[in-house]
């Protein structure tokens, strides 16, 4: 009995320690199933984990890349088809492998709400497989090698939330990926920074616009990091400014050349972009991070709305030229206005610079010193309607003739300054005045036809200084028609005379009509000689009238003065005894000759009286000859009594003389 006993105590022991044994080992291989690998099915090399009831698992293959993908996938359709998952995973992860395609039995998982397929090596996502899992709001493929997203790949995934397909290759997005049709009204994040994406449609705009209703928050879409140069709207999608549109939307890194082709490619204008930014906090953001465009005129318009509306959208972009004064790259939104320039090149003249400036709207054709013979004939055309050609065709020393150009009439400035015009007509005068600003310093222009005065300058501003102006009396009109159009001249006080040299570099405004015809200098001179010629033609009739009656009165006033004007010696420096031989007849010795001899010698001189001073002895010849030798003049006091006595004396002073 006692044994019996105790071999029952010893059954029952036995019995307790075997179902304890079993029991810990239960729960080992549980514990074991469900913390380290649900069945004995995980993939080789692999690392599966999950939960009971096996309601998510990842699969971690660690980066084998050397496992083959086709043995792979068939491995994990196997785990996933069988009665431990399928029908009740709600998480699955499938990482670092070398899968290149999502297994089919992935398709079949309605139950997901997690996807990730992270660092895979998947080249495509098939057709007709993801549009199966209505329940999923999760899907992570990024770090993959997808290169495509095709029409209805996401369709109907009405509660997909977050959607990663970062660092692939995509470069291609089906026009219905995201469009209406898709249905995928509650995203929340669409992240594809760092693919291959080059064109981009304007579906970010649809996903913002849509969400709101659900989320009111603003979605954010990373797509920086990719390729994208051009925007496109072959999807149709029409902004509204009805509409109001939440996203964060990131384009940074990219190769785009303009904001302004954002609107442009998605058939955006600036009023309604301003229409859609109207809320206020802004309801959307669009960030161009690190990305160097090119900071000219094309983007006037957006960065001045820009500026106007103080958004953060220019932060962070860079010009694509480096500044030329610390050779760092600018910040657009530091670069002023009027330095958003665009050169032209197409029908830009030879040697010029061509330059769109819409700070003032204005075309600038810069030919300055180009060796220009003639005006161009043909300009780039004006962008705008309401913009205007500045042209510099100034310091051309071999322009001539300055010609009508249709392009005239869409001009608001002209300089042909330090040329060599030389003359301008009235009907180019005519299209001048219509221009605003003419600059026609510095060329040849000597004068102007008068029919220019007729011509209203109310609306031009002309520039005439440094020519070589003529002021001649047929030009005496410029002085009163410079000053009636004072207030249109550029610098006036430059408009000098050059010729004639009495009115050389005076200014024309200070001309009289008067001095452009009359010389006041030759006028005074003319005068003065007039009034000097009268003078002396007075004094010399004065003195002709005296000379005639001195000359007519010359005895009475020779003897009344005793004035002798005429007497002269001729015999200076001859040894002359006597001044004067009296020769008479000795009948009128006396009183006649005694009589003239006493009043010369009372006057001094030396008189030769024959009865006084000849020579006894000799004949009266010699008596005669040697009175009129030694005597300086010879007086004969002609009688009767000497005519008939002394011929022959009279024939020796005749022979004497001769």
């Amino acid at each position: 009995m006692c044994g019996s006993i105790n071999v029952a105590v010893c059954f029952v022991e036995t019995m307790e320690v075997t179902f304890s044994t079993f029991c810990l080992n239960f729960v080992i291989l549980l514990a074991l199933q469900t913390s380290v690998k649900p069945t004995a099915l995980c993939p080789d090399r692999c690392l599966c984990t999950g939960g009971a009831p096996y309601t998510s698992l990842s699969v971690n293959c660690q980066g084998h890349r050397d496992i083959d993908h086709q043995q792979l996938s068939d491995q994990l359709d196997l785990l996933l088809s069988s009665n431990l998952t399928y029908g009740r995973l709600t998480s699955l992860t499938i990482i670092n492998s070398s899968l290149m395609h999502v297994p089919r039995s992935v398709c079949h998982l309605t139950r997901l709400t997690r996807l990730n397929l992270q660092s895979n090596r998947l080249t495509r996502l098939p057709d007709n497989c993801l549009s199966n899992l209505t329940a999923l709001m999760s899907f992570n493929a990024s770090r993959n090698n997808i290169s495509e997203l095709q029409d209805g790949l996401f369709e109907g995934l009405r509660k997909l939330a977050q959607l990663d397909l970062s660092y692939n290759r995509i470069s291609s997005i089906g026009l219905r990926v995201f469009n209406n049709t898709a249905m995928l009204n509650s995203l929340r994040g669409v992240y594809l920074q760092h693919n291959r994406i080059a064109s981009l449609e304007p579906w970010p705009l649809r996903i913002g616009s849509t969400v709101y209703a659900y989320h009111k928050y603003k979605v954010p879409i990373d797509l920086s990091g990719n390729n994208i140069s051009a925007f496109t709207n072959r999807m149709g999608w029409k902004v509204k400014c009805d509409v109001t549109v939440h996203i964060d939307l990131q384009l940074g890194y990219n190769p785009i050349k303009h904001i302004s082709d954002v609107l442009r490619g998605w058939n955006i204008s600036i009023a309604m972009a301003l229409c859609m930014d109207k809320h206020k906090p802004p309801t959307s953001y669009v960030t161009f991070y690190g990305t160097r465009m090119h900071c000219d005129c094309v983007d006037f318009d957006v960065v001045r709305m820009l500026h106007y509306a103080h958004s953060t959208t220019m932060e962070r972009i860079y010009c694509n030229n480096p500044s030329s004064f610390n050779n760092l790259y600018t910040v657009l939104y530091t670069v002023p206005l009027d330095e958003l320039v665009c050169e032209l090149t197409e029908s830009c003249p030879a040697g010029c610079r061509c330059v769109h400036r819409p700070a003032n709207a204005t075309l600038h054709i810069y030919c300055s010193n180009t060796n220009l013979t003639v005006l161009p004939f043909v300009l780039p055309e004006l962008p705008k309607s309401y913009t205007k050609y500045k042209l510099d065709f100034s310091n051309n020393r071999h322009l001539r003739l300055l010609e009508y150009r249709d392009y005239f009439v869409n001009t608001s400035i002209l300089d042909v300054s330090n040329c060599n015009l030389d003359s301008i007509d009235f009907v180019m005068w005519k299209k001048l005045a219509k221009i605003t600003q003419v600059f026609l310093a510095g060329n040849q222009l000597e004068s102007l036809p008068s029919s220019v005065a007729s011509v209203g300058l109310e609306a031009a501003h002309i520039g005439l200084g440094r020519n070589p102006w003529k002021c001649s009396c047929d030009d005496s009109w410029m002085s009163g028609w410079l000053k009636a159009v004072n207030h249109s001249l550029i610098n006036p006080d430059a408009i000098v005379c050059s010729s004639p040299q009495r009115l050389k570099d005076r200014k024309i405004l200070d001309i009289s009509d008067v001095e452009f015809c009359v010389d006041p200098t030759s006028e005074a001179v003319r005068r003065a000689l007039t009034i000097s010629i009268t003078s002396v033609a007075s004094t010399v009739v004065v003195l002709l009238a005296v000379g005639v009656i001195v000359y007519r009165l010359r005895i009475k006033v020779y003897s009344r003065w005793k004035f002798h004007p005429f007497d002269r010696d001729e015999c200076l420096g001859e040894d002359m005894l006597f001044d004067v031989f009296i020769s008479c007849s000795s009948d009128d010795n006396l009183p006649h000759g005694n009589a003239i001899r006493e009043q010369l010698e009372q006057r001094g001189y030396r008189v030769c009286y024959p009865p006084r001073d000849f020579v006894a002895g000799e004949t009266i010849h010699e008596n005669i000859y040697a009175a009129v030798v030694r005597s300086k003049r010879t007086v004969c006091l002609l009688s009767a009594h000497f005519l008939r006595r002394f011929v022959s004396v009279l024939i020796l002073c005749k022979f004497y003389n001769s």
